[in-house]
């Protein structure tokens, strides 16, 4: 149908193409695209510039909310004719591989274009900045950005032959492009650039120090997210960004062996004598540790700049190492009372030296693609023991993995365990943190995921599995909207959202029962990983809004009816939600006044007698039924006289 038709290139269309352009040439190919005066009126009614035109699909164009609403003959034309001009109808494809010409499609983050360039149309990396600035604007080099493909990392100092095999491996295509999405610089060098000029860590360690530097550095920003001060605190656990820390969470609820529990033994004795120096209890503990944990504890002298630019020695009191990356930190106090300076915080500072080794070293630079550094920090004040993870995403992140459990042998009592679960937990996760990194070389080459991420691994759908890319997080919720790529089938991608949440707070049989009445987004897939975590992804429902949208409409009396419908639904079925507010309650305009409702958030939600209310609900912000109680069972008459409370809010009761 379209070898008669003179086609534009993409760049063309996306850069010079004008509303009048388009409305053109579909009037001067109207005839050989059989297509009707009244399909031109639908696009030209809609006002279509280049760059949207090459951004209109089936599905947009089919869409029944008032816009386009084609019908499917002329709709699938258009969407073939643009899939054409993009370069993606199958016989450009057979031509291509025909020839040894690989396609390599561009998307900059900024801009709906995405140009297709033969891979045997550049010679080298320089003549490809060419092209892409060209068409882009590009400064710089390369390597001045960030290319991902799937959610995956390119690195230029890679050939072009790896390059070209990388891209082929993740299918590119107009569908799945390689991104380019920001400058590299901007976030994490920045920040190394930022933490570079603070005070040693055993000055930064003083409460006093710490809390200056978080809340008046330069950049307004904190240095760290450890919690101190407490809205200095990530929206994120650590054990999302590394897996490892949900391991070591998980080893920490199997039961020791024989040499843990004489390690365990063994330390609390040492640990709980006077020392008059701190080197002394240091070099003890130190001796103890490497010969239990199997490796070397080195006291590491790092060089660091402070605020003059003078280059500064700092010492750790013990550090575990594989090559030039740090496994663990260990900080220690003679007592717990003996200093100004907290042991916890200059842990946490000796951290910040370590990103700032790390990820300005040139040898390690192409690490900083694929590790977001994992280091444990452990803290040894007096007879008192802690163990925090520590991760490097665009800013440090530190959080607590255990609580400060007292090294004092106490036969009789049981914590004696929970310390000998800790030490073992320890020592079988720092043994995976070192194949860990062990393994960084073979992922620059060959999965480089973005460490500013959390950790999404492949998910199976119908048996077949998907690259998981992020594209955004929702607020403050563990709640993401991701692009799923298949890796087996067709290359077109889905679009789905996904909720994080521990695997004992989140009731699937409820979100399954009202998704299978189509009353809850569809449920996808859900997969437990280290930590006890649950994800689940579902359906992403991209026309709907909260209740709290429609509080003004004049249907809603059959919005009203349409909600109590799918509690009624829920509660015949013997369960209940448990937080019936305007949030949880999606909903899509339809057209003839009808409405499409949707639940969802289901932490406090399952059957009726089990469900149980959070032990920390929000109590100040929130006025909850009578009975609504931290850590009490949800009953039918809580979910009713929330939901009229909701609706009595909204306008709509």
């Amino acid at each position: 149908m379209f070898d008669d038709i003179s086609l534009p290139s993409v760049e063309v269309v996306d850069q010079k193409w004008k509303k009048a352009d388009v409305i053109k040439f579909l009037q001067e190919n109207q005839d050989k695209l059989d297509l009707e005066d009244d399909d031109i009126d639908i696009i030209k009614k809609n006002r279509v510039s280049g760059p949207a035109f090459l951004s209109l699909t089936l599905e947009t164009l089919t869409q029944k909310d008032g816009s386009f609403v084609l019908s499917y003959g002329p709709a699938k034309v258009i969407a073939d004719l643009i899939n054409k001009i993009k370069g993606e109808d199958q016989a450009t494809t057979a031509s291509n591989q025909a020839k040894g010409e690989v396609p390599i499609y561009f998307q900059y983050f900024e801009s709906k274009t995405i140009i297709k360039l033969s891979a045997d149309g550049w010679e080298d990396f320089t003549q490809l900045h060419v092209r892409l600035e060209k068409t882009f604007g590009l400064k710089g080099s390369l390597i001045d950005y960030k290319f991902v493909i799937s959610n995956n990392n390119i690195d230029f100092s890679w050939s072009k032959k790896d390059f070209v095999d990388f891209i082929e491996k993740h299918k590119c295509s107009a569908n799945n492009p390689v991104k380019i999405l920001s400058v590299k610089k901007s976030v994490k060098r920045s920040y190394t650039e930022m933490i570079s000029g603070l005070p040693a860590p055993s000055t930064l360690g003083i409460p006093k120090e710490w809390f200056k530097h978080q809340k008046f550095n330069p950049t307004n920003k904190h240095i760290c997210l450890n919690h101190r001060p407490p809205e200095a605190s990530s929206t994120i656990p650590v054990s999302l960004y590394s897996f490892i820390f949900g391991k070591f969470k998980e080893f920490c609820m199997e039961d020791p062996e024989r040499e843990d529990n004489q390690f365990t033994y063994d330390i609390c004795y040492a640990m709980a004598k006077y020392y008059d120096k701190e080197e002394k209890r240091q070099d003890k503990a130190n001796e103890m540790l490497e010969e239990y944990l199997g490796y070397s504890v080195e006291l590491l002298t790092i060089k660091r700049k402070d605020s003059d630019g003078n280059l500064k020695d700092a010492r750790t009191d013990g550090t575990v190492s594989f090559s030039k990356h740090r496994v663990a930190n260990l900080e220690y106090k003679s007592d717990d009372c003996c200093s100004n300076t907290s042991p916890y915080l200059e842990n946490c500072s000796y951290y910040l030296v370590f990103c700032n080794e790390q990820a300005n070293s040139s040898s390690n630079s192409p690490s900083s693609y694929v590790t977001n550094f994992p280091c444990f920090l452990v803290t040894i004040a007096g007879p008192y023991f802690s163990v925090s993870g520590a991760v490097l995403a665009d800013i440090a992140i530190i959080d607590p993995l255990t609580p400060v459990f007292p090294l004092i042998w106490q036969k009789h009592d049981e914590m004696m365990l929970s310390v000998s679960r800790t030490f073992r937990a320890l020592k079988k996760s720092l043994k995976i943190l070192y194949q860990d990194y062990n393994q960084v070389g073979n992922l620059v080459q060959n999965h480089p995921k973005d460490p500013s991420f959390p950790s999404f691994p492949n998910i199976i759908i119908n048996e077949e599995c998907y690259n998981v890319e992020i594209d955004c997080k929702i607020d403050d919720y563990l709640l993401w909207v991701v692009t799923l790529y298949n890796e087996q089938g067709p290359p077109k991608p889905k679009r789905a959202c996904v909720k994080v949440v521990q695997k004992d707070k989140y009731s699937l049989n409820t979100h399954q029962l009202l998704a299978e009445a189509g009353y809850a987004p569809k449920v996808l897939a859900s997969l437990i990983i280290p930590g006890n975590w649950l994800m689940v992804y579902m359906e992403y429902l991209e026309d709907y809004s909260t209740l709290n949208y429609f509080a003004s409409i004049n249907e809603r009396n059959h919005l009203r009816e349409k909600i109590k419908e799918i509690v009624g639904y829920l509660h015949d079925a013997g369960h209940v939600h448990g937080d019936l507010r305007e949030g949880n309650i999606l909903v899509c305009r339809l057209t003839n006044n009808d409405f499409d409702v949707k639940l969802i958030d289901f932490e406090w939600s399952g059957e009726v007698g089990s469900a149980c209310y959070s032990h920390f609900m929000n109590h100040a912000d929130i006025e909850w039924p009578d009975g609504a109680e931290d850590g009490k069972l949800v009953t039918k008459n809580h979910d009713t006289n929330l939901l009229n409370k909701t609706l009595r809010a909204t306008n709509l009761l």
